[in-house]
This record gives structure tokens, C-alpha cells and sequence, in this order.
């Protein structure tokens, strides 16, 4: 009987590992960009490879975006609000600056001239394009684009608030 008691607790705590491990796995995996952002989950992360080639995609080559490492993650809710959060990882945070100057002398043609804004004390870029409100910022060693496709500026505010504290990390 003791051999059986003592067999059930084995098991038991192995099994305690194993869920344990796999909600800690499941975690690290995606620090960067948060479950919910807002009142929109996730529903997508892409990285590697393919996030390169859609970042590289969207820039052209007088941006100089180069990225090494890239991420892309889309948020949406049941409203049919989305947002779509693509970062970047730069050698250093000076590039992270100069990567976002660069995108700023880029900027027109499908886009309104960038305004400066500041969220929670980090200067932030903004421009309307392709029927969406962008967000851009260097943070740390990171270039952060957010792009929303909600019109309402009490909404975006509330969002951007929230992204440019913990995007970017």
C-alpha cells in the first residue's frame, strides 16, 4: 500500500512538472508583445524569416530598414477593432533613433507628414495612411510601428498609452 502511495505522489509531481514547465515555456516565448493589448487580443505573432521579409517589404531602401531580427503581431476584437504591431531589433539604441529619422525624411506619398507626440514621456511619431493610424517610436534598441483602424483619437489614446509602455521593453 505504501509503495502504491508513494507511485501516485511520483506521478503526481511529475505531472505538476510538466504543466508547470509548459505554461513557463508558453510565457517566455512571446515577452514581447503582451496577450492583450487594450480591448484586442492576440491573434497572430510572426517572426524570423517571414516578419523580415514583410517589414523589408513595407520600407523602401532609402528607409534603411535592414532588420536582423523582426516581429509582427495583429491584434483584433469581436467590434472589429485591429492593430498591427510590427518591431524591429537594431544593433544599438542610437540606430533605433536613426532608423525612425530615416523613416521620417521618407515620409509622403500614401502617408500625412508625420506630428511628434508624447506618450508617457517617450517621443512618438504619428501619420495617417492606406486608411489606418500609424505609431511609430525607437525604444531602447527596438523601432516600434503600431498601425490602428479605429478613427476615434480617445481610443487610439488609450491604446497608445498603454502599447508604449510595455512595446518595446
Amino acid at each position: 500500500m505504501k509503495r502504491r502511495k508513494n507511485g501516485f505522489y511520483l506521478i503526481a509531481a511529475f505531472a505538476a512538472f510538466i504543466i508547470v514547465s509548459a505554461v513557463l515555456l508558453s510565457l517566455s516565448e512571446n515577452t514581447l508583445f503582451p496577450g492583450k493589448l487594450g480591448d484586442m487580443e492576440l491573434k497572430l505573432h510572426r517572426e524570423g524569416d517571414v516578419a523580415i521579409r514583410e517589414i523589408k517589404g513595407s520600407h523602401e531602401a532609402k528607409d534603411n530598414v535592414n532588420p536582423g531580427e523582426a516581429h509582427i503581431a495583429r491584434y483584433r476584437n469581436s467590434a472589429g477593432n485591429r492593430a498591427t504591431v510590427s518591431l524591429t531589433v537594431a544593433e544599438t539604441n542610437q540606430r533605433a533613433v536613426e532608423i525612425v529619422e530615416n523613416m521620417n525624411r521618407g515620409m509622403g506619398g500614401m502617408f500625412s507628414n508625420p506630428e511628434t507626440l508624447e506618450i508617457n514621456g517617450l517621443k512618438v511619431y504619428y501619420t495617417e495612411g492606406g486608411s489606418e493610424y500609424h505609431y511609430y517610436y525607437p525604444k531602447n534598441n527596438h523601432v516600434v510601428w503600431i498601425a490602428l483602424s479605429n478613427p476615434d483619437k480617445t481610443y487610439q489614446s488609450r491604446l497608445m498609452n498603454e502599447a508604449v509602455k510595455i512595446i518595446g521593453e
